[in-house]
């Protein structure tokens, strides 16, 4: 089955705080929250640990997102740091809460070459994943499809990272992938094209995926700004409901419109309604 949920504290969330958003996702049925650090990881210990009971109580599985400002391809030796740290407070933290996995944007091209960023985000990755190896944090760590084309992190790049590194798997942003033009996803079998690449190169990752959704407005650079369902169907998201539900993949839908929780309910009756179809057949 497929997991959906916000990325963040669900809009009909009447209190504020992490633990309210998880309560708020059971009771709306999405099982699925993204907590975002985007601007920085404030969460301390003490609460981590009473969101990990209050998400095992109310069966909801938990991810995070790092904080924007991580960059793996810099020459920079502070910048450099300042995204290790980053990457591993997020993971030690979501760990702790419970979260399975820790998304990152990977970085920015700036004057390299494709191959030179690739090597240098590997690079410290590796230091990264045996960092958390030598604290027992066990995590995955989500590399996120980019959407503009001056960042590294296309979906190319992101398997092939994935399958040097142990802990690393790409997150799928299906806005992103259409907005940098990785792929113009028009119909199911532009999704069915992704799903086949991710199953030929990762295997049992369509069975664990983590992704993000929302449709995108973007230009010639790729993203500009993500747009609520039904706002211009690009990408539409039927169709990935009807390929994940004739597939059997299992995985986590992350919803990132500006509509969060709603178009996350959105997705999944959409979805289940599919499954219903294909019982019935």
């Amino acid at each position: 089955m497929i997991r959906f949920g916000p990325a963040g504290i669900p809009i009909q969330c009447a209190g504020s705080g992490t633990i309210d958003g998880v309560k708020c996702c059971a009771s709306l049925g999405l099982m699925a929250m993204e907590m975002e650090f985007v601007q920085g990881v404030r969460m301390k210990d003490d609460s981590a640990r009473e969101i990990c009971k209050a998400a095992k109580d109310s069966s909801v599985s938990l991810s995070s997102h790092a904080p924007y400002f991580v960059n793996l391809c810099t020459s920079d030796p502070v910048k450099i740091a300042n995204s290790k740290r980053h990457i591993l407070e997020s993971s030690r933290v979501t760990a702790l809460a419970g979260g399975g996995i820790t998304v990152f944007h990977p970085g920015f091209y700036q004057k390299l070459a494709p191959a030179e960023a690739f090597a240098k985000a590997l690079s410290v990755l590796k230091e990264i994943e045996s960092e958390l190896k030598a604290r027992n944090i066990k995590i995955r760590l989500g590399a996120e499809t980019v959407g503009k084309k001056s960042a590294f992190g296309g979906l190319e790049e992101n398997i092939r990272l994935s399958q040097e590194l142990d802990m690393v798997e790409p997150v799928i942003d299906f806005a992103h992938l259409h907005a940098r033009n990785d792929f113009r996803i028009r119909s199911q079998a532009d999704y069915q094209a992704i799903f086949d690449k991710l199953e030929s190169a990762l295997g049992s990752y369509v069975n664990r995926f983590h992704c993000h959704f929302s449709e995108i407005n973007y230009s010639d650079k790729g993203e500009l700004n993500h747009y609520p369902l039904g706002t211009n169907n690009e990408p539409p998201f039927r169709p990935l409901m009807k390929t994940l539900a004739e597939n059997g993949y299992s995985g986590t839908v992350i919803c990132e419109t500006p509509m969060l929780d709603m178009d996350a309910t959105v997705m999944m009756k959409e979805y289940l309604a599919e499954m219903q179809k294909r019982k019935a057949e």
